[in-house]
């Protein structure tokens, strides 16, 4: 009975106190990108969307949708940061001003739109869908209308699209960077290696034959491309071209995720040990990025969460009058009538 209870209760609902700030060692922060500046970076880390000084500092919620938002890019004018969101089920594209202001959601697939990257002239965005039954690059523009799959006959699981200053589209065409980007030490066709279409020139390139992973490009103003490879001490370090030559940056022993490198070429944010750090391309070092989160808390003494298929775990008090529940992350109390 209980349990029939749980899943059905809307409840009225009193969110336990916690510590609500976190100094410096906040944990889980993803999909980190950067301003075309260098001077901020913008990441999801509690199902929002943050930015936060480069040199870190106290960071300050961008979105609060319901769901989840992954996958903030900034345009390369600085001026729109877009995102996935789920707050209706499934990930779709969304844009907002970077300054603040009105959200306006771009795709209404009801397969999964991931967002990759923008073009360099900040009116297009690129993303990975699962539409027709199988995973794919498109593009939306700024103002939405229909997507528009980008390899119609040719290349077909694509995703992570990062385009270069002169159209240039490098992207990985496998499902195990997709689905597996995180399995180490396989070796194999199956993964990843750094490629590129051009659409202007029709010109494909292949720039690594490496049986381990090589993906997750990204590009700067000036064409100077980096991304992750397993090739040194198969764990996942930065890496990029010199003189044309596959050359490591970093020779960490755990391994990185999802670098981005900003627009201007200074800088390069990425994940490592469920925090974010940066890599400066001229000094060569990488430091992590202290964050602070404040998360306000003060609330109102009763608030309404509909909570139907969302519970994790639960607990009933041993007076039988109380019910103890987790519900997406967050602990709640309820009376148990």
């Amino acid at each position: 009975m209980i349990r029939t209870l749980l899943k059905s209760l809307v409840a009225v609902a009193f969110l336990l106190p916690y510590n609500s700030f976190s100094q410096g060692q906040t944990y889980f922060a993803a999909y980190p990108a950067l301003t075309p500046d260098a001077q901020t970076i913008v990441f999801s880390y509690d199902g929002d969307i943050w930015k936060i000084p480069v040199k870190g500092g106290v960071a300050s919620r961008i979105t609060a949708m319901q769901g989840e938002e992954i996958n903030p890019k900034i345009s390369p004018d600085g001026k729109w940061m877009a995102f996935s969101s789920n707050q209706y089920g499934n990930y779709d594209v969304y844009i907002m001003p970077l300054a603040g202001g009105d959200i306006k959601q771009l795709t209404f697939n009801d397969a999964s739109d991931e967002v990759d990257n923008w073009s360099w002239d900040s009116k297009t965005i690129y993303f990975t869908s699962g539409r027709f039954n199988s995973f794919s690059s498109y593009k939306v523009g700024v103002n939405g209308g229909t997507a528009v799959r980008l390899f119609e006959n040719f290349f077909n699981t694509t995703h992570h699209i990062a385009e270069a200053p002169d159209g240039e589209l490098f992207f990985s065409d496998t499902w195990e960077s997709y689905r597996f980007a995180n399995r180490k030490h396989y070796k194999g066709a199956y993964n990843p290696d750094i490629q590129s279409y051009n659409p202007k020139t029709k010109a494909y390139k292949q720039y690594t034959n490496y049986l381990g992973k090589d993906f997750w490009t990204s590009v700067d103003s000036k064409g100077n491309i980096f991304f992750v490879s397993d090739e040194g001490n198969e764990e996942y370090n930065l890496y990029t071209f010199l003189n044309g030559k596959k050359t490591a940056l970093t020779n960490f022993d755990t391994s990185i995720k999802r670098p981005f490198v900003s627009a201007n070429g200074a800088t390069i944010v990425f994940e490592k040990d469920y925090q974010l750090y940066t890599y400066d391309v001229a000094t060569k070092k990488a430091e992590k990025v202290n964050i602070s989160t404040s998360r306000n808390q003060v609330l109102t003494k009763a608030q309404e969460y509909d909570v139907k298929g969302n519970i994790s775990a639960f607990d009933v008090a041993p007076d039988g009058k109380k019910i103890a529940f987790v519900s997406r992350g967050e602990l709640f109390v309820s009376d148990a009538d």
